[in-house]
């Protein structure tokens, strides 16, 4: 049964639309749901105090000292950063008293789960969060247990993020792996592709590997193999990435495109040959989880070729549903690419069993059930 729920976002950034269309799907499937955008509302304690709904101060005084507490002399930091954002804790227990909201539910397992946390022990509701790459990936496993211990319960979009979050010490029952779901109703499977054009999407950042992309166009270059390369996104390598593609005298091959809409970046998939991920993990541990890109490249056909530096081999088998290269590899790339390029009935084999892939798997038909099922269980009162 459908109940007011209070979303925690820090801010929906152009590439998060699997949060988007999360919230869209429960709410055709009448869910209340409420979103809180963690902007303005900064300043000193007193003005977080005056934020905060009456009859719940103290209260709140409380749960903001006692998180603050567990951070000071061990994570300062994370201890700064919080306190100077307490007026937005103080501002979500307020939208959740006037919403009647029965659940707080923190997208990242970043300051948006350490303000869920206070506004929830002052409040006295539950909370939950949803994980996905880079905020566990790269988080010190005793910053994100002390983030997440009093969670009701946590949503993981892969079960590498899944396992990340267990090994920080949660109990493994606490943790939900729950894919991002698509409509596929308005991803319509074609498996007629155009000849020679491979894309790649995303933020232009390192663990995207794109240098790895540019490296590998170059070796096909000079073999000959009549194909070009559109690149989709924005971002801080974009610079680096464009003097690299000029020093290995891809002009006339390799096109950067910018950050495209939802709506423009679906059409270059269906229009593209080959989707290429060559994610990789940073020395920091970072790296792509299931990319939103290459679930909706499996949903429309789009023959994939990734690596397995993410969390992709979790849902795409080798020569059957994709391709997968170790990361950090020009000339395995190349070689991944080359047999894509060259064989219609791979690609189409490709495109049938990635279709089948998103069926399975990133069904919003099916997950959305499942999420729903995760926010019953966790506001139902143990026996």
């Amino acid at each position: 049964m459908p109940f007011p729920v209070t979303y925690v976002i820090e801010q929906l950034a152009p590439s998060e639309t699997f949060v988007r269309r999360e919230l869209d799907l429960l709410r055709r499937r009448n869910w209340p749901i409420f979103t809180r955008l963690l902007v303005g509302g900064k300043g000193p304690l007193a003005f977080a105090l005056r934020n905060c709904p009456e009859g719940f101060r103290w209260r709140f005084l409380k749960a903001a000292c006692a998180r603050l507490g567990e951070e000071l002399f061990r994570s300062p930091i994370t201890a700064a950063r919080i306190a100077k954002r307490l007026p937005q804790a103080a501002s979500l227990a307020q939208k959740v008293v006037e919403t009647d909201s029965r659940l707080i539910h923190a997208q990242f397992a970043g300051i948006t789960a350490d303000l869920a946390g206070i506004a929830a022990h002052t409040l006295g509701v539950p909370w939950t969060c949803a994980v996905h790459a880079h905020d566990v990936f790269t988080a010190p496993p005793r910053v994100l247990f002390r983030r997440l211990r009093t969670a009701k319960g946590v949503v993981a979009c892969s079960h590498r993020a899944a396992e990340t979050v267990t090994r920080c010490g949660l109990p493994p029952e606490r943790i939900s792996v729950i894919y991002h779901s698509l409509p596929l109703n308005d991803f319509p499977c074609d498996t007629i592709q155009t000849e020679g054009v491979l894309l790649s999407a995303g933020r232009l950042e390192p663990k995207k590997g794109i240098d790895t992309l540019l490296r590998a166009c170059a070796i096909l270059s000079k073999r000959n193999a009549q194909f070009a390369c559109v690149i989709v996104g924005s971002g801080r390598e974009e610079a680096s990435l464009r003097k690299l593609a000029e020093k290995l005298d891809l002009g006339k091959t390799v096109v950067f495109v910018g950050w495209q809409s939802q709506e423009e970046t679906r059409s270059y998939l269906i229009d593209a040959s080959v989707l290429v991920l060559p994610s990789r993990r940073t020395r920091d541990g970072d790296s792509d989880g299931i990319a939103n890109i290459l679930v909706e490249a499996l949903a429309l056909g789009t023959p994939i070729v990734t690596t397995t530096a993410a969390a992709a081999p979790e849902v795409i088998v080798d020569t059957v549903s994709g391709l997968l290269v170790p990361p950090d590899d020009p000339e395995r790339l190349a070689d991944a690419l080359a047999q894509a390029l060259g064989s219609k009935e791979l690609c189409l084999r490709l495109s049938r069993e990635g279709r089948k892939v998103a069926e399975t798997h990133f069904d919003g038909s099916r997950n959305i059930p499942q999420l729903e099922a995760f926010f019953e269980r966790v506001v139902t009162p143990s026996p």
